[in-house]
C-alpha cells in the first residue's frame, strides 16, 4: 500500500496506518510498545462520557499514555451534552485528537442508544460531533457500513460527519449483526470515500500485507486501521511500513507484562495478559501446554517467568 502523512485537522499523522480502539487490548501497556513500532495515529480503548463527567474510577487508567504518545481519545456515548463536557474535562487535556465510537456493536452499548445505534438516528448523531467539534479537540468519527445486511448508510453518514465537524472518518466495513466476521463491503466504504473531501480509513479483515494491499485497491481509503490482525501480529504494523521491529515476540511480551504490572498490580496484570495468549499462540505447534500454562498463572511473576523459560 501507499504510504503517506494524513492531515487531520490541525494535526498530521505520521503515516497512514492506524491502531483501532480495542476494548481490554489497546490499554497504556500495549499502547506503549506499539508506539515504537511505528503506527501513524493510535487509539485508546472506548470510554463512557458520562463515566468521564462523573468520575468513573477507572477512567485514568483507560486514559493513560506516555508522554510524545501519537494516541487519540475514543469516546461513546449517546448525549451530546456529556460527550462535549468529557471532551472539556481535565482528564482528557491532554488528548488533542478524539474520535466518537458510532460503531459498537456491543449489545449494552446498542441498548443505550451509543455505538452503532446511532447509524439509526443520523439526526443525533449530527448533534453530538457538532458539538463535540465545539470542544477545541480535533474529532474523528468510526462507524460500521450499517446495522443489518443489506445496509449501506457509510456515505450518507460520512457525509453528515464533515458537515458537522469530523475531520477523518474510520469505516469498519461490516454491518452490526456480522460483528466481525465475514468480508468487508469494499464497495461501501469505496462509495463513502467518494463522498467526502476528509481523510477516510479503513477497517476490517486485515491480518497480512496483502489483505491490506486488497483493502487500499478495492476501497481508495486513504489508510487502513489495523484490529484484531494487530493483535495477532503486532509486528504487521511494520511489514506495511517496510521496516524491521525493535522488538522479538518474546521482548515484546516481557516488556507488556512490566508495563500491566505496572497498571494493575501483580494478580490483575496476570489475568489481562490471558487474553492476548490466543492471539500471539494462534498457528504455532507444540504449545498447548504453554498456553495453558499462562491461564494458570495468578501473578504477573508468573507469567514473566514462563516467557522467558520460552
Amino acid at each position: 500500500m501507499l504510504l503517506r502523512k494524513l492531515t487531520v485537522g490541525n494535526t498530521q499523522t505520521h503515516n497512514n496506518v492506524f491502531l483501532a480502539p480495542m476494548a481490554g487490548y489497546t490499554d497504556y501497556a500495549f499502547r506503549a510498545l506499539s508506539g515504537k513500532l511505528g503506527y501513524g495515529l493510535m487509539f485508546t480503548e472506548l470510554v463512557s462520557a458520562k463515566g468521564i463527567v462523573y468520575g468513573g474510577k477507572d477512567n485514568s487508567v483507560l486514559v493513560k499514555k506516555e508522554e510524545g504518545e501519537n494516541t487519540a481519545v475514543q469516546i461513546f456515548g449517546g448525549d451530546a451534552f456529556y460527550m462535549r463536557s468529557a471532551l472539556e474535562s481535565e482528564l482528557l487535556k491532554d488528548y488533542k485528537i478524539a474520535d466518537i465510537n458510532m460503531g459498537c456493536p456491543v449489545p449494552k452499548v446498542y441498548k443505550n442508544g451509543e455505538g452503532s445505534a446511532l447509524l439509526n438516528d443520523i439526526s443525533r448523531a449530527e448533534k453530538i460531533i457538532s458539538e463535540c467539534a465545539k470542544s477545541g479537540k480535533v474529532i474523528t468519527v468510526k462507524i460500521r457500513t450499517g446495522l443489518k445486511r443489506g445496509d449501506d448508510v457509510a456515505a450518507e453518514f460520512a457525509r453528515m460527519a464533515e458537515s458537522a465537524g469530523a475531520c477523518l472518518i474510520t469505516i469498519h466495513g461490516r454491518v452490526r449483526e456480522d460483528y466481525y466476521s465475514g468480508e468487508p463491503d469494499y464497495e461501501a466504504i469505496a462509495r463513502a470515500k467518494k463522498a467526502v473531501s476528509i481523510p477516510v480509513i479503513a477497517n476490517g479483515g486485515i491480518f497480512c500485507v496483502e489483505d491490506a494491499d486488497k483493502m487500499i485497491e478495492n476501497t481508495g481509503a486513504d489508510g487502513v486501521m489495523l484490529a484484531r490482525g494487530g493483535i495477532a501480529d503486532p509486528f504487521l504494523v511494520c511489514k506495511l511500513l517496510g521496516k524491521p521491529s525493535p522488538f522479538t515476540l518474546k521482548d515484546f511480551m516481557i516488556s507488556q507484562i512490566d508495563k500491566m504490572t505496572e497498571m494493575y498490580g501483580d494478580r490483575r496484570a496476570a489475568f489481562e495478559f490471558r487474553k492476548f495468549v490466543p492471539y500471539y499462540f494462534k498457528g504455532k505447534t507444540g504449545v498447548k501446554d504453554v498456553k495453558l500454562s499462562f491461564f494458570s498463572s495468578d501473578s504477573a511473576v508468573k507469567t514473566k517467568e514462563i516467557i522467558l523459560s520460552l
